[in-house]
């Protein structure tokens, strides 16, 4: 099955003067390998919080080897696509920090896993100044959101802009959603303000003006394809034959997102929740 949720398969290649990883845990490129992630994060917390009280200390150090566990493990997972060379980049470097500091500071509520994912694709092959910019500006707001705001992010990309070509069935398309629910159920029903500050970290804009019904936006404009002239058909095969897609699009339909547009920090955030889900999903085809 081939869809634009896992992306365009993209050939190993690396731009003049970068090297791309091509093995495990112990690729070294002049002395630079990725378990210095570690270290490099250890030296950030030393920077910023030099004179923190000995819990306090040794809490925040906690978070951090937490978090440089993960980001280490993020680049293994995708060590074919990371560009290891990067990391001399003085913005990347920044961007690290600025994972490091929320680390330090909220532990788990900073969504350490969404962080490193976020880095690793900042650190990854295929790349463009617009999208280098975005993914470091989200590092930046994940802290500012709670995993169940992330999750309402999540749900609206997936409901809205994540499409599958003409040869994948309902069934089929309820494999992915069911891993979908596991990433968006969280945020189910968040209250007015929760979504206003979702708006007010600049993930995402509110238009309460705006309504409608998903179910025939996918039949008249994402599956046409599929053949149903009328939306309540759609809707009675969707329950029949992908349960937990209908409750992604009900759930949809009653909180009335459409009143909710994601920024470009908005879409990284969800596409990066997802992929933890999913998969890893091409960045590019919705930040270009």
């Amino acid at each position: 099955m081939r869809s634009k949720l896992l992306g365009d398969k993209q050939e190993q290649s690396a731009q003049t003067g970068a090297f791309a990883i091509q093995a495990g845990r112990d690729v070294n490129y002049h002395g630079l390998s990725v378990a210095d992630v570690r270290e490099l994060c250890a030296l950030f917390l030393r920077n910023n919080f030099p004179q923190l009280q000995e819990e306090a200390r040794r809490t925040a150090e906690q978070h951090v080897q937490e978090f440089a566990l993960t980001l280490e493990n993020k680049l293994i997972n995708r060590a074919e696509s990371i560009v290891l060379d990067k990391f001399k980049d003085p913005d990347v470097q920044a961007t690290i920090n600025d994972a490091v500091q929320a680390s330090a500071r909220k532990g788990l509520r900073g969504n350490p896993q969404i962080l490193g994912t976020l880095i690793a694709e900042r650190v990854a092959l295929h790349t463009n100044d617009f999208k280098d910019v975005v993914l470091s500006e989200a590092v930046t707001v994940v802290p500012k959101l709670t995993s169940q705001q992330i999750s309402l992010l999540s749900l609206h990309h997936f409901v809205t802009a994540i499409r599958f070509n003409e040869n994948v069935s309902l069934v089929e398309i309820e494999i992915f959603a069911r891993l979908a629910l596991a990433a968006t159920s969280p945020g189910f029903n968040l209250s007015l303000s929760q979504k206003q500050h979702i708006q007010y970290s600049s993930a995402c804009a509110l238009n309460h003006l705006i309504g409608g019904d998903v179910y025939d936006e996918l039949r008249t404009k994402a599956y046409p394809h599929l053949g149903f002239t009328e939306t309540t058909a759609l809707k009675a095969a969707i329950a029949t034959q992908a349960p937990a897609y209908a409750i992604l699009l009900n759930q949809f339909n009653q909180e009335n997102l459409f009143t909710i547009t994601l920024t470009s920090v908005g879409k990284a955030i969800a596409i990066a929740n997802l992929s933890n889900y999913l998969g890893p999903l091409d960045y590019a085809i919705w930040l270009n």
